[in-house]
């Protein structure tokens, strides 16, 4: 089984961070989303991975390589026009050929396994295998309709969905009629190839869709405020701790920490409160800071700044002369400075 992950969306919710590297480099807990969906993929045996980017993508190559260092084997497909996921795995229709494949989308961070979709019985009739999770807005995503255990319709981002069962961006499809039913699409009224409406003519066909439904989180880094709830999810999940012995300089530096809070060793903090729900990259540097809720991705240099539901990207300088008690909100591109 090949992998394929497609990354070539412009992230125009992501913005300003977007503007300095794709979508699906967007660090979370301090690894780019795709490098987490490559390491699923690598769990399940699956070392042939197909990357789907724009051609002006050139980071995501530069930034992964050839795969050797995940353990895999990567090959970078071009996707020459944003016209909708079908779009874009028709785009690597050559890297898979007829073999069996997994999709994911490359700014979904899926927390369950993903055995179930691919550990299916020997059953010629089974086309695909979608994996599912019951959402509160579902008319923000593709959309299930289930009928006796089985999948009996399937809508893009509906205005009256007929259920709340998302499809959460991990597809499995075992056979090549995924290709014929590609060629037939015509465009939806957004004007894209919809892959809901790909998978929808295999079911129309006789062929049996299967479906996985996991209670496991699942987030759609599709804005900022989901990036800072997937950033509360892993503070409270204890991911990663940070060594006692750096919990002890920082206190002898004046820094109040109040958990969950997760801080790069490389940090230097002087006379700050920190917390609860912070992460804080490699190489930042704060003094006087009160930082809630927040992401500091690396470099970020602040001073005298009372923050709460912020996002400071790369190389971000912040200088205040006053420490106000009342917290403000900052969503910071890479490489800004403010005095």
């Amino acid at each position: 089984m090949k992998g394929l992950i497609l990354c070539a969306g412009k992230g125009t919710r992501l913005q300003p961070f977007t503007y300095t590297k794709p979508k699906c480099l967007i660090p979370v807990y301090g690894e780019p989303i795709v490098i987490s969906i490559i390491s699923k993929f690598a769990r399940l045996g699956i070392r042939e991975i197909g990357i789907v980017m724009s051609p002006t993508q050139k980071l995501i190559p530069e930034t992964l390589g050839n795969g050797e260092a995940y353990g895999v084997s990567l090959t970078y497909i071009m996707q020459e026009e944003p016209l909708g996921l079908a779009y874009a795995v028709k785009a690597a229709h050559s890297f898979i050929n007829e073999a069996p494949f997994f999709l994911m989308l490359g700014d979904n961070l899926i927390e369950g396994a993903l055995e179930p979709l691919i550990a299916l019985p020997d059953n010629r009739d089974i086309a695909a295998s979608i994996l599912l999770t019951e959402v509160e807005d579902p008319q923000q995503y593709g959309i299930a309709h289930i009928s006796n255990n089985t999948i009996v319709g399937l809508q893009e981002k509906p205005l009256e969905p007929k259920s709340n069962l998302a499809i959460v961006g991990a597809y499995a499809f075992y056979s090549s009629d995924i290709w014929k039913a590609i060629d037939q699409l015509k465009p939806s009224k957004r004007g894209e190839y919809e892959l809901t409406d790909a998978i929808m003519m295999l079911i129309n066909v006789g062929k049996q869709v299967t479906y996985s439904i996991t209670t496991e989180p699942f987030f759609d880094i599709g804005n900022t405020d989901r990036w800072l709830a997937v950033n509360r999810y892993k503070l409270d999940a204890g991911h990663e701790h940070m060594p006692s012995t750096h919990e002890q300089s920082l206190r002898e530096a004046n820094v109040t920490l109040i958990p969950p809070v997760n801080i790069h060793p490389s940090a230097k903090l002087v006379r700050s409160v920190i917390g609860p729900y912070v992460y804080i990259g490699p190489n930042c540097f704060l003094t006087d800071c009160r930082i809630e809720n927040s992401i500091l991705i690396d470099h970020v240099h602040l001073s005298n700044l009372n923050a709460h539901g912020s996002i400071f990207g790369s190389k971000v300088e912040i200088s205040s002369s006053i420490n106000s008690n009342k917290p403000s909100k900052f969503i910071i591109g890479d490489s800004s400075s403010i005095n």
